[in-house]
């Protein structure tokens, strides 16, 4: 059987990865000196604790290509979907890797996305797998879908992402100053981009991320939508009221970030994850 591999940054819940067959490599996350594996040795909660203890803010490191020598030695064929290579080192590790093995084949395949964005291909690939689709064929497939894929989110602070050197002092500052929540999305080309600078309440915030989604409605492939977050019950449930409004039969999923997005986006971040047509 083809092996359907990937990272922990694509937040896929633990039960899709034991129903699918999916195998992960974790991140690493350090904070207060210590070095932990993403959704192994520490989860979100953990970490925002960890930090408030401390004052210490989290940094994130990719495995290792020895990491990834070891994740790549199997017996048959695999397909390795990675987070971004413009927003991590961890496809370029994985490269170097596979450029050593010896045994079975690795198609080594780049997201341009992070977090559900590509979790929702590595999922669509191993239904695709378990379907009976050859190993060139899901390749294909795989790469024609990451072209479709859409991933939009609002963020509660930019301190995070100004702590982990994604953020200028400046933005932080006004960030900071004016109240603003930051409303973003996953380029096509694999980087983060700024939809909005919402000003004002979460609340705003919340309706902004709605509103733009439901202005994009009629690309959307409504299949199936993944609302991923950290500690935003009641919003979600606010969105999934929003999207059953719309009278429109789609499956809804749900998924709490992990540590190696959240070492970035820092408490509440809320997003959408979906396919256009």
């Amino acid at each position: 059987m083809i092996n359907i591999l990937t990272d922990s940054t694509a937040d896929i819940p633990k039960e899709f990865l034991k129903a699918y067959q999916i195998d992960t490599i974790p991140m690493y996350v350090q904070v207060d000196g210590k070095i932990y594996k993403d959704r192994e040795d520490i989860d979100a909660e953990m970490l925002f604790e960890k930090v408030e203890k401390t004052g210490q803010f989290p940094t994130t490191s990719a495995p290792s290509p020895d990491d990834f020598r070891k994740f790549f030695d199997r017996e048959s064929p695999s397909i390795y979907i990675g987070v971004s290579s413009k927003l991590s080192s961890t496809f370029q590790n994985a490269q170097n890797a596979a450029n050593e093995l010896k045994r079975a084949p690795v198609d080594l395949i780049d997201s341009l996305s992070f977090s559900t964005g590509y979790g929702q291909v590595v999922l669509q690939a191993a239904a695709w797998r378990n379907e009976g689709l050859g190993f060139q064929e899901l390749g294909l497939r795989i790469r024609d879908l990451i072209g479709r894929t859409r991933g939009i989110f609002i963020l509660d602070t930019l301190n995070y992402l100004y702590h982990g050197g994604r953020c200028s002092a400046v933005e932080h500052f006004v960030t900071s100053i004016l109240n603003i929540h930051p409303f973003l999305n996953i380029r096509q080309n694999g980087t983060l981009g700024v939809l909005q600078k919402v000003r004002g309440s979460r609340i705003k915030a919340i309706e902004a991320l709605w509103n733009y989604f439901r202005s994009q409605i009629d690309q959307v492939e409504l299949k199936r939508i993944f609302l991923m977050h950290i500690d935003c019950d009641d919003e979600i449930e606010y969105l999934i009221k929003k999207i059953r409004s719309l009278e429109k039969q789609v499956e809804i999923e749900l998924g709490e970030v992990g540590c190696a997005l959240a070492s970035h986006s820092g408490r509440k971040p809320l997003g959408i994850a979906y396919f256009v047509k």
